[in-house]
């Protein structure tokens, strides 16, 4: 009998301590750390098709690099259109101050790709523990970039536009540096084109993921980008390597390549992974009996 009280008392006293004492949490009901980077299910992941497309570019930009050679004479020569008139208003007339500005042009390049490649693309969503996201993001710069380069190599072979300072070169060899330096390689312009192409990827990839955290951050992002691409094109002019058409044929062509090419393949599938709310849709639809139409909010 003694035994049994024994026992009751130390079980109430027990409970009793129990009610007192603090709850301790269990391990196995902790909700997991939210990834802030998730990918949307309804987006298309990279395909092989995708991996053929970028492995195909990469080797065909190395081809038409190493073996197909630019012809002796220029294809195209002069400026067109408003070219001369902005030459005359922007090109830097000291050799060293061009030389400047095109180490410049090649800083703001090497910027745009380092925020858009690297940091958006990867460390970020590294960070974030979403490494499906930062492979996703990563192998769709890849074939963006990629294409541009085959692309922009293509043509300045093909076309073979002089560079604007080479009159100038005829009549002073000592006129630049550059003057023996890719001659007929105006068109496009590449380092404008490559910039443009991360600047687009920039753009879409922060419309759809809350890469820095959701808006203002976000759309600032895209907006730099697009400063930093600008401010390599005018650099080109400034530094007297291209022609304002050359600058803004590779700016057209670079932003719609980085934007349009991931949208259609994979974005344009689902909504936004965040509050943006005005990240652009666009839809190919029939107009009339014989046309298309590109309908879409912005």
């Amino acid at each position: 009998m003694l035994v049994v009280v024994g026992l009751a008392s130390a079980a109430g006293l027990a409970h009793a301590q129990n009610e007192h004492a603090p709850a301790l949490p269990s391990l196995a009901t902790q909700p997991a750390p939210e990834q802030r980077l998730v990918w949307n299910e309804d987006w298309p992941r990279f395909r092989p098709i995708g991996y053929v497309v970028t492995s195909a570019s990469v080797l065909s930009a190395l081809a038409v690099t190493l073996f197909l050679e630019y012809p002796e004479n220029p294809r195209w020569s002069r400026g067109i259109l408003f070219d001369d008139a902005v030459r005359d208003a922007l090109v830097a007339e000291d050799p060293d101050l061009r030389s400047g500005i095109r180490l410049a042009s090649d800083i703001t390049l090497a910027t745009t790709l380092v925020q858009t490649v690297l940091l958006d693309s990867l460390l970020i969503p590294l960070a974030d523990g979403s490494s499906n996201v930062a492979a996703q993001l990563s192998l769709m710069n890849a074939q963006a970039l990629s294409l541009n380069i085959l692309v922009a190599t293509l043509l300045f072979k093909a076309v073979a536009r002089q560079r604007p300072l080479i009159d100038d070169c005829e009549r002073d060899p000592g006129f630049d540096p550059l003057c023996d330096s890719g001659s007929y390689a105006s068109f496009p312009s590449s380092h404008t084109s490559t910039a443009f192409t991360a600047a687009g990827l920039a753009c879409v990839h922060h419309a759809y993921l809350p890469i820095y955290g959701g808006d203002p951050w976000d759309t600032s992002a895209c907006i730099g980008a697009i400063a930093v691409a600008t401010a390599t094109g005018l650099f080109r002019i400034i530094g007297d390597r291209h022609y304002a058409t050359d600058v803004l044929v590779g700016a057209a062509f670079g932003f719609s390549l980085g934007y349009i090419y991931p949208w259609l393949l994979h974005y344009q599938e689902g909504r936004p992974m965040h509050g943006l709310q005005n990240a652009p849709t666009w839809g190919v639809m029939p107009s009339g009996p014989y046309g298309m139409s590109v309908a879409g909010t912005f």
